[in-house]
């Protein structure tokens, strides 16, 4: 009786981890859905983290902010090399400067993304929020300097326009998780 007894308990114990396993998987999915239907550029944002290999990274807040994140840091990557093949071939000096800028400026926010979401608590908060404030900053600073007195033909405006999309998303999801609001509760 008590080798019964000692099964099934250790059948129901099984049954039960199982079941916790397999629920958890189902919200971690749910759960970046719920977070980035409330930032700005929801879709972007899902499609960012549905795209991503890495299920172990899907299942919290930090996680979501890294892989964002990462999104982000190639997406400037990327710019930030067009904008240099661009300072290669234009002769133009009013260009070559505005192009130089942009170049420092994609430098910075490369650096400022260079940061680590795998602890996300009250204490990190401030810096990675600064950091991701300041990176968007400077993505929209350049399209302003490309942009005045004429636009540059070709526009950078779409790469520049999403990799501040990119990272304003990582900046809200990072404010959900400390501030539960998408705005920033710095200071």
């Amino acid at each position: 009786m008590a080798t019964i007894r000692v099964g099934l308990t250790l059948v129901l114990l099984i049954a039960t981890f199982l079941l916790l396993v397999l629920t958890s998987r189902g919200t971690a999915a749910e759960d970046f859905h719920a977070w980035c239907k409330k930032t700005t550029h929801s879709t972007k944002c899902i499609d960012v983290i549905s795209a991503d290999p890495r299920s172990d990274l899907k299942t919290s807040p930090s996680g979501f902010c890294t892989i964002v994140n990462d999104e982000a840091k190639a997406i400037a990557a990327g710019t930030s090399s067009k904008i240099s093949s661009l300072l290669k071939t234009t002769t133009d000096p009013f260009l070559k400067n505005a192009l130089q800028e942009c170049s420092e400026s994609y430098d910075s926010v490369n650096f400022r993304l260079d940061q680590d979401f795998s602890v996300l608590n009250h204490e990190t908060y401030p810096t990675l929020a600064v950091a991701l404030t300041e990176a968007y900053g400077q993505a929209q600073e350049c399209e302003d300097v490309l942009n005045d007195p004429k636009p540059l033909e070709p526009s950078l405006t779409p790469e520049i326009q999403t990799a501040a999309d990119v990272v304003d998303t990582t900046l809200q999801i990072l404010n959900l998780n400390e501030c539960n609001k998408i705005d920033s509760c710095v200071g």
